[in-house]
């Protein structure tokens, strides 16, 4: 994807794969506890889904059912 405005881009695959977000603590050297947020539990197949329904726009149709690990018309 490209031409996007990177924040909104952000923003739109955060809502999209929200409920698949890795739930997962990392401890640096310091005994200091970090949660991502930044990484999704996905298939490869649904993630080139998703890159082209972002970039046709259809994105707003569609949500990712984690349940069922696919793309469902809203």
């Amino acid at each position: 994807c490209f031409n996007f405005d990177p924040q909104k881009f952000e923003l739109l695959l955060h809502n999209f794969f929200g409920e698949a977000c890795l739930n997962v603590d990392i401890f640096d050297a310091n005994k200091q506890r970090y949660t991502p947020r930044e990484w999704f539990i996905a298939p490869l197949e649904i993630i080139e889904k998703t890159i082209q329904l972002i970039i046709s726009g259809g994105i707003i149709n569609y949500r990712y059912d984690t349940t069922k690990q696919e793309i469902v018309f809203r």
